[in-house]
């Protein structure tokens, strides 16, 4: 169970990290920029502040720049001197008189703004007619000696402007924005900006026309309103007029204004990075919860937390930036939407309408009791459906359920992949689940009828009675057993109770095998063969052993196995080719060059990558190929004799010999020593062992005896385990023989004192 969670939880962070990932890309480019834009319309529309009052806008509905009429530039000079006279602090002029007009109009003003002393020209940044940005500029006659603050109102979504840079820089001209000078506030860096709050209300900003200002005086009370206070001047009715939130087309000075309200107010934005690492740790501390209640109370939070952040900001004047956080949360539910989606979908299968191996993984029942899981291989079911209309295929499916529930007809079944199908019962005793699958594989007796034809259905079972509670373990159990199960030998396997231990044993196998061969752990022994007559040794076969510090001795066949299922086989078998050539060489140093033999899984006979490896180890150690044999063990899992047999063709072509281990056992060996180029067979140590007390098997024996002999091929025996079996041995003609009796695997040392002993033996008989 806590593997389990653990997966559920790395699936979960996995999903958190990607959606953080996301999150932090569409954030750094910009891209949920909208989102955040329409939440802060929201948010000044919910809420409205009184503005400072000290800066006032004054529109004129006339275009005071057009050179056309002088006379408005002269009406403007009269406006800016009756503000110096109303004691306003400072004036700012949001227009670019860029052409002149007439020259003692331009003059007046030029001497008014000068005169004032504290007048601005707002310069702002504009879009050409070739897309190229420039800084609006106002003639000599009007500019010349009147400081210039910079605008730039950038315009994204509804026409709305939410950020201005403190310093507005182009083309290596940099000037202090106008909302800065307004606000008197800091001077900042280049870099930073200025967000604008527009939660200001429009109505309260103190406005006013020009006309009303441009007489010969301007009246006590106008004075007194404008008094200490300063003045953006602009157009009304500019063709560049802007939007806020609720308004349409207000006039673009209205940007400045806004934007020195927010800095003499305070307003600070909530920093956009807040609600993304916010999010991402809510999210990863509801990743690691064990608890689904305080996992789902945290998604809860998290999702409250965005109108909370955005409403307390609103009271506070601030804008809130949840886009980049609120990108990460809905792209993390929806990974978990489509998890669980997926999970569902696993549960049935769509065609059929059965339940699935997830649904029986998700069965709590299942595991709480821990009954007895049985799963059915159906043998040959993918020629059976490939001989089917597409349409019979669910049909032949639900044909094969029927019969399963003919004996139990509440047994809920579960479709696997491919051929497997799976369910549970409550009895436990091996022996009385076996007969009650003999049972269910007779009522296959007799073919199916699907689409009007007849199908015949071959079944076998696997089983797992194991304690555990752990659903997807003992279903990966039974699936082992079942496809190790077969209609002709054993049709039902029962999957061993393997402990923990055994079973991360088993997982890390393959990485074992890899160091074990670097540290020396796996190494090889060396069995003679001698030549029964005269007991000198003619040749030694290879054996890999496998010393853990830890388990001891690894038996050859679990190990050797799991390198044919991982894959490893072609690796080992090189190392042993390798050392066992190495050797050869050495015990022919010192004597006669003896055979050297080298066991060869029969499922690499389907590759001739094993040629390739076989002539490189030959060139590498100096090895004389004729003094190699390559024993082909377990013959009939060779899935394609053809193929097979060039590979052998090859291998002897190089100079080896080709030998059947373990003759006489095994489906297809008389098939195999047909149609292969064997120049050795063995006999299985099944029959040598028996010799002395079984009639048949010393008729055997002596059988394939006299068949190597009519074949004219060299006949060995193995397993030789006392002086009996070897006399009658010898007495039937046998040759060459190895076992325990002649003498045990030993290393490589012994073997070489082995050698000289039958050198000795030898020497003396012939004497």
């Amino acid at each position: 169970m806590a593997a389990k969670q653990d997966r559920k939880s790395n699936e979960r962070l996995r999903q958190a990290v990607w959606s953080g990932v996301a999150a932090l890309v569409l954030w750094y480019f910009n891209i949920v920029g909208p989102v955040d834009q329409l939440v802060w319309a929201i948010q000044a529309r919910s809420t409205e502040f009184a503005p400072s009052g000290q800066i006032v806008f004054v529109g004129s509905e006339e275009d005071l720049t057009d050179p056309e009429y002088p006379q408005r530039r002269e009406k403007l000079a009269q406006a800016i001197r009756n503000l110096k006279q109303a004691g306003v602090e400072r004036v700012y002029i949001d227009e670019a008189f860029d052409r002149p007009s007439r020259a003692q109009s331009d003059e007046a003003l030029n001497s008014a703004l000068r005169s004032f002393g504290d007048a601005y020209l707002i310069s702002n940044l504009t879009t050409g007619l070739s897309g190229g940005l420039d800084f609006e500029q106002s003639t000599d006659a009007v500019g010349s000696g009147v400081p210039i603050v910079g605008g730039d109102r950038k315009r994204v979504m509804f026409g709305i402007v939410w950020d201005v840079p403190t310093v507005v820089e182009h083309d290596g001209k940099r000037l202090t924005n106008a909302a800065l000078s307004l606000a008197d506030a800091r001077s900042p860096t280049p870099a930073d900006v200025i967000p604008i709050s527009y939660s200001f209300a429009y109505q309260a900003i103190p406005s006013m026309k020009l006309d009303e200002l441009a007489g010969d005086a301007i009246g006590p009370d106008l004075a007194g309103r404008l008094a200490g206070t300063r003045v953006v001047i602009g157009n009304l009715r500019s063709i560049t007029s802007i939007n806020v939130p609720g308004l349409v087309e207000v006039p673009q000075a209205m940007v400045h204004i806004y934007a020195a309200e927010t800095l003499k107010a305070g307003f600070k934005p909530v920093p956009e990075y807040v609600m993304l690492l916010g999010t991402f740790a809510l999210l990863v501390a509801a990743v690691f919860a064990r608890n689904p209640r305080v996992r789902h109370s945290l998604y809860v939070g998290c999702a409250l937390a965005y109108p909370a952040l955005v409403a307390i900001s609103t009271t506070w004047g601030s804008r809130a930036s949840i886009g980049a956080g609120l990108v990460l949360y809905v792209s993390y539910s929806a990974c978990r939407l489509r998890s669980k989606w997926k999970k569902e979908l696993l549960l049935v299968d769509e065609p059929t309408g059965l339940p699935t191996f997830a649904a029986l993984e998700a069965d709590k029942s299942v595991a709480e009791t821990a009954p007895t899981i049985i799963m059915a291989k159906m043998h040959r079911f993918e020629e059976v459906r490939k001989t089917l209309l597409a349409e019979l295929h669910s049909e032949y499916v639900l044909r094969i359920i029927e019969r399963l529930k003919a004996a139990s007809p509440d047994t809920k079944i579960y479709l696997g992949p491919g051929h497997l199908l799976a369910w549970y019962i409550s009895e436990r005793d091996p022996t009385l689940v076996k007969e009650h699958l003999e049972g269910m594989r007779a009522l296959f007796g007799a073919p199916l009828q699907v689409g009007g034809k007849q199908v015949d259905v071959g079944i076998t079972f696997g089983i797992d009675a194991s304690p555990s509670s752990d659903v997807a373990r003992r279903l990966a159990n039974a699936v082992s057993a079942a496809e190790r199960s077969n209609e002709t030998y054993e049709p039902i396997v029962v999957a061993a109770i393997d402990s923990e231990e055994e079973l991360l044993w088993n997982i890390s196998l393959q990485a074992r095998i890899d160091s074990a061969l670097e540290n020396g752990e796996i190494y090889l022994n060396y069995q003679p063969k001698v030549l029964i007559s005269t007991g000198e040794m003619i040749g030694v076969e290879a054996l890999l052993r496998w010393r853990d510090p830890v388990k001891g001795m690894i038996p050859p066949d679990s190990f050797i196995r799991q390198c044919e299922h991982t894959g490893r086989m072609g690796h080992v078998t090189r190392y042993v080719l390798t050392q066992a050539c190495r050797a050869g060489n050495q015990l022919a140093a010192n004597g006669a060059p003896v055979s050297v033999a080298v066991n060869i899984s029969a499922t690499m006979l389907h590759d001739r990558a094993v040629v390739a490896m076989v002539r490189e180890v030959l060139e590498q150690t100096g090895f004389d190929p004729k003094f190699l044999i390559l024993e082909i063990t377990e013959t009939y899992r060779i899935s394609d004799f053809a193929v097979a047999a060039d590979i052998l063709a090859d291998l002897t072509a190089l100079g080896a010999k080709i030998s059947m281990d373990d003759f006489g056992v095994g489906a297809a060996s008389l098939e195999a020593l047909l149609q292969l180029p064997f120049a050795e067979i063995k006999i299985d140590r099944l029959f040598i062992s028996q010799m002395t007390q079984n009639p048949k098997a010393l008729g055997i024996v002596r059988s394939i005896l006299l068949l190597g002999e009519q074949l004219r091929t060299v006949v060995v025996a193995e397993g030789v385990e006392d002086s009996a079996t070897l006399d009658l041995l010898r007495k039937g003609g046998c040759r060459v023989a190895q076992g325990y009796g002649i003498q045990r695997p030993a290393a490589l040392e012994d073997i070489v004192l082995f050698q000289d002993r039958s050198r000795e033996s030898k020497e003396l008989l012939s004497l």
